[in-house]
């Protein structure tokens, strides 16, 4: 089956629709699914739960307000293999007695 292209007429509606929106700060709406890019090997995974929407992007999350659409964190998913030995620098933080200060950037 072949998509066909919306009228240029309802693309216009769609448009000036989604500025009025964006103007008095309703946030977009999301559809949970996957998709698979095989041209940039990028893993998008979209998730609606009761609290926020997290958008994973090859095993990084963004957890975005359900209600407000606002960012509220970002984290790394389970299935990325993620382990503090390889993020440079954090072994080294995780090693440290508790009353210890961490190192800073000069």
């Amino acid at each position: 089956m072949i998509a066909r292209t919306p009228p240029f007429a309802l693309t216009l509606l769609r448009m000036w629709a989604g500025k009025v929106l964006n103007a008095i700060g309703v946030p977009g709406v999301l559809q949970p699914g996957t998709y698979e890019a095989g041209i940039a090997r990028a893993s998008i995974r979209v998730h609606v739960g009761p609290l926020f929407t997290v958008v994973s992007v090859n095993g990084v999350d963004v957890y975005f307000h359900r209600i407000t659409g606002a960012i509220d964190g970002v984290g790394f998913s389970t299935a990325t293999g993620c382990t503090a030995d390889g993020i440079p620098g954090l072994g080294r933080l995780a090693e440290q007695p508790a009353g210890a200060q961490a190192p800073t950037r000069s």
